[in-house]
């Protein structure tokens, strides 16, 4: 029984380190064709004004550039800033590790591509994305990690803050639940019961 509930503290364990809480977050499921304006495009997001351009190299526009991960991505600017977020519902006093990649879109724009990430309206960061030349087929796709709090009900947003028609590039977002320490040290402890019992069995 003890090697039983070894077995089931560590095959419990990914399950909590991976609880994704975020809906659509490679954007695969949009509205419409191209550019996505103020309330189109890929529910359950929240897009602000002025809009943001949904690319989808697939339908072969011309304007493109391969994704991050699945088939679409999005540029946060449409001429100028913009926005998106997505309600979130969380545990309370859970910790999450928000997770995205970053890239700059290759049509234009300065150098620095920036954004500010919000949880509940508090920041959480301001990454930046260095354009140096990357093309369609080699973005350079970045992830950054920022660490946050749930509270039952949450929001999440991305906002631009690069100044020009293109900005920066965002793919596969992801909220997931950290395992508490005392989860770790339970899995810890699960292990070392197991591998003593491997032991004992050889």
């Amino acid at each position: 029984s003890r090697l039983v509930s070894g077995l089931l503290i560590v095959a419990l364990a990914p399950a909590v380190a991976s609880a994704d809480v975020v809906v659509n977050g490679s954007f695969e499921e949009y509205g419409g064709s191209g550019n996505s304006n103020i309330g189109m495009g890929i529910a359950p997001w929240v897009i602000g004004s002025p809009g943001i351009d949904i690319v989808i190299p697939e339908l072969g526009e011309g304007h493109y550039y391969l994704p991050a991960d699945g088939e679409v991505s999005l540029s946060l600017n449409w001429f100028n800033p913009a926005s998106i977020s997505q309600a979130l519902v969380t545990e309370p006093g859970q910790s999450y590790e928000v997770s995205f990649w970053m890239a700059a879109e290759i049509f234009g724009g300065p150098q620095w591509r920036t954004m500010d990430v919000t949880w509940n309206g508090a920041l959480l960061g301001s990454p930046q994305f260095e354009y140096t030349g990357q093309g369609p087929e080699n973005m350079g796709w970045t992830r950054f990690t920022f660490l946050a709090e749930g509270t039952g009900s949450d929001t999440l947003a991305f906002l631009s803050t690069t100044p020009a028609n293109f900005g920066p590039a965002l793919d596969n977002v992801s909220v997931t639940a950290v395992p508490v320490p005392g989860t770790l040290a339970l899995m810890s402890a699960g292990l070392v019961a197991l591998r003593r019992r491997r032991s004992v069995a050889t």
